[in-house]
């Protein structure tokens, strides 16, 4: 199988990209033709070509003819699909809320694919596809990299704030009062060094406990850390074997802000600290949400899709005619919808060049004023001391009479 996956970003090391590298190894170790393309390259696009996996910036670079595309981010994917007309995608979306997430509509997109069961009946719904057009693949973990060598103690020590957005000093600040009473010192990736940053896997064994969401709950399980679903708006409470199947439902997520979302929270929680919980819930994510797997799948995926695409072609007498319109139809909607989304970014770049421009002048405008400013102490200073000099002269006859004769000259 030769698979182009494409991406908004192979920078930095982040979700999708991580997902883009991980898969991409996973095919090439199984003796499939792989390539990436992203319109931002960088330090993950790096880590791709160490494995031997060509990156390109451009989709008509890439070294083969794909069998298939595997979007990720419509801008990118869109972009694909029209560099190599006679190819068919399936489309995998990690998110509903980013704008580069939404899943577009083209005739050559046969199926999508959600990282949760949630996401999928919502991609479902809002594009009006049958259940068999949807698949979910959860999140998935690589084992070869976690290895579940941490066993969580009966009494925990440490703990971490790993991922969705805990690591900011002030989450910590607010969070560290539920762990000192209990004698568990709380460090966040913030406390990381760089290496501990790039390798997690080797971090995440020194900790009991991982407060985390997504795919850092994920590692952390596997690492073998006790999960405290949580993020920075909110917390859900452990992992336990009996709420597993329902959170990895919804990416071990969050579902919503929680106002009330405080130390007092985790500490409720904590109170409920239990071990061998925390090593069946180890056991259920190797088993269950392994990298192994989810390729698995996604090939499974991959020959459907094409072999659709291959009976379409056989089944139509003007095939070429009907699938240019149907592409030439779909690029222009997709088109439409952009132009909004392109209007509106344009209009949000006029207003902030207008704002920094009357900034620039609000600056010059200070300064200006600053200067003056400096002008009139000067001279009231100067004035303050004529003035007193004035009070000395009214205090004595020889004064006033001085007074009097400046007074007739200036008048004259």
């Amino acid at each position: 199988m030769r698979v182009l996956i494409t991406n908004n970003s192979l920078s930095a090391r982040a979700g999708t990209e991580l997902v883009v590298y991980e898969i991409g190894r996973e095919l090439r170790r199984r003796g499939h033709e792989v390539a990436a393309y992203s319109s931002t390259l960088g330090e993950v696009a790096e880590l791709m070509v160490g494995s031997s996996i060509p990156v390109v910036n451009q989709p008509e670079a890439c070294p083969f003819q794909p069998n298939i595309i595997h979007g990720q981010h419509h801008l990118d994917a869109m972009t694909a699909l029209l560099a190599f007309p006679n190819t068919p995608a399936v489309y995998h979306t990690h998110g509903g809320v980013p704008w580069v997430e939404r899943p577009p509509v083209h005739p050559r997109i046969l199926h999508y694919i959600a990282m949760c069961e949630d996401l999928a009946d919502v991609t479902r719904i809002n594009l009006g596809l049958q259940r068999d057009q949807v698949t979910a693949l959860p999140n998935w973990v690589d084992l070869n990299r976690f290895r579940g060598n941490h066993q969580p103690p009966a009494k925990p020590e440490r703990a971490v704030l790993f991922g969705g957005g805990l690591g900011d000093p002030a989450m910590v600040a607010k969070l560290r009062p539920a762990f000192e009473p209990l004698g568990i010192r709380l460090d966040s990736t913030a406390d990381w060094t760089e290496t501990d940053r790039r390798t997690p896997e080797l971090a995440l064994p020194r900790y009991d406990i991982a407060l985390a969401s997504g795919r850092s709950a994920l590692e952390a399980m596997a690492s073998g850390c006790a999960v405290i679903i949580a993020n920075h708006e909110s917390s859900t409470g452990w992992v336990r074997p009996d709420n597993f199947a329902m959170l990895k439902r919804q990416n071990f997520a969050p579902k919503r802000p929680d106002p009330g979302f405080d130390a007092s929270t985790i500490q409720t929680f904590l109170s409920a600290y239990d071990a061998e919980s925390a090593r069946k819930v180890t056991l259920m994510t190797r088993e269950q949400c392994e990298l192994i797997r989810a390729v698995d799948r996604l090939l499974e995926l991959y020959e459907t899709t094409v072999r659709s695409w291959t009976q379409r072609q056989k089944a139509a007498r003007d095939w070429e005619l009907e699938r240019a319109e149907e592409d030439r139809k779909a690029a222009l909607n997709y088109l439409r919808q952009l132009a909004v989304a392109v209007r509106d970014v344009e209009a949000l770049h006029v207003t902030n060049r207008r704002n920094q421009k009357q900034i620039e002048s609000y600056a010059r405008a200070k300064e200006k004023l600053a200067n003056e400013i400096g002008h009139l102490e000067k001279k009231l200073s100067r004035t303050g001391n004529d003035v007193q000099l004035v009070n000395q002269l009214r205090r004595h006859w020889l004064g006033r009479i001085a007074l009097s004769w400046c007074g007739r000259r200036a008048r004259n």
